[in-house]
């Protein structure tokens, strides 16, 4: 599977029993399903073998926000955290993947008084 943000390709990488999840060679973007995005934010330390790359590539691949599913390739929608609404992310209403720049899922996964203040300060993401 080719990444949607970049050159890159998908590579699939697990974490303990039951965490499957498929990130980028290159920006290191994380695609998966909605069960293993539950299991990554129980699983102790999912973030730092999971979530490798640099947040400040991620931050850059964020803007591009029109990016077909890896695994269904039509159009995913763009869509933010409801509880820390400054993580932008996108999500395929056909599959139900979620697709992670570098450092989203580490943010996603600790909620803190800096997030409410990054909440402030970039809001919601905008509409398509």
């Amino acid at each position: 599977m080719r990444c949607p943000k970049c050159p890159g390709e998908l590579e699939t990488k697990t974490y303990g029993r039951k965490i499957l999840v498929r990130r980028c060679s290159e920006c290191f973007g994380l695609f998966c399903k909605p069960d293993v995005l539950s299991e990554m934010k129980r699983e102790w330390h999912s973030e730092i073998v999971l979530d490798a790359g640099n947040p400040k590539v991620g931050d850059k691949l964020n803007e591009m926000g029109d990016i077909d599913c890896p695994e269904c390739g039509i159009p995913m929608d763009k869509t933010y955290d409801a509880n820390q609404r400054h993580i932008w992310f996108e999500s395929c209403s056909q599959c139900e993947g979620t697709w992670f720049d570098a450092g989203e899922f580490s943010d996603l996964k600790y909620d803190t008084f800096m997030d409410r203040i990054r909440d402030y300060l970039r809001g919601a993401r905008p509409p398509s």
